[in-house]
């Protein structure tokens, strides 16, 4: 007996039929198995890519523009929760320390060189570029603090609150500010070196008169908060 499968003769022995549904069925299963196959990598890619998505959002660095800002706040807060009050002798430490807070985080972010970091465009980040912003954000928080304290020295001078403009005083400012930047960051080292946590310390930067003058504005609190 001969019948004929796409095209292509096949021959049975006498007294044997072929069983042309089994066949079928055969067929049918071989159809899912490949399509369950299919199913199957497109799922594994899709988990695949799913997996990369959130570990590349995980490294993520989203730089924002008041962070060190927030920063300082968050330790003046800290520091007038203790106080009661806090001097401008506190903002230029708070400053200095949010420096060196910031700059830890940089660091411990890029220790393990395996792992990158991305910016919000997708594009890689590096530590030095980091660093960079870091610094660009303290001198724009230098910057402010000299521009709002020029405007409240000018204000009280021209109120008649205080006799002459403290010119000296204020030319020594931005100095304090960057003396404080390396004095944190020498003490982060310290500190971590010896497994220390990094701690706000009551540092001197400049002189006494300068704090007296920046100290009688009377609006430093709502200010730098």
């Amino acid at each position: 007996m001969s019948i004929s499968i796409s095209d292509y003769p096949v021959h049975l022995q006498d007294g044997l039929k072929l069983n042309r549904e089994c066949l079928k069925s055969q067929g049918s299963q071989n159809e899912d198995q490949k399509v369950f196959h299919r199913d199957y990598l497109e799922v594994s890619q899709l988990s695949k890519n799913r997996e990369m998505l959130i570990d590349k959002i995980k490294h993520t660095v989203m730089q924002s523009a008041t962070s060190f800002s927030d920063t300082r706040a968050g330790i003046l807060k800290e520091v007038r929760e203790e106080k009661g009050q806090y001097g401008y002798s506190d903002v230029v430490n708070a400053c200095g320390m949010s420096y060196a807070r910031l700059y830890s985080e940089i660091e411990q972010r890029h220790e393990n060189e395996q792992e990158q970091y991305y910016k919000a465009d997708g594009t890689l980040l590096t530590m030095k570029e980091e660093i960079e912003w870091l610094d660009m954000q303290y001198e724009q928080e230098v910057a402010w603090q000299k521009s709002c304290a020029r405007i409240a020295v000018q204000g009280q001078f021209f109120q008649g609150n205080i006799p002459e403009m403290p010119t000296k005083e204020m030319e020594e400012l931005e100095d304090s500010f960057y003396q404080a930047k390396d004095a944190y960051m020498k003490l982060y080292r310290e500190s971590r070196q010896a497994g220390r946590p990094l701690a706000m310390q009551n540092y001197m930067f400049g002189n006494s008169r300068m704090y007296e003058v920046l100290n009688r504005l009377g609006n430093l609190q709502e200010r730098v908060e």
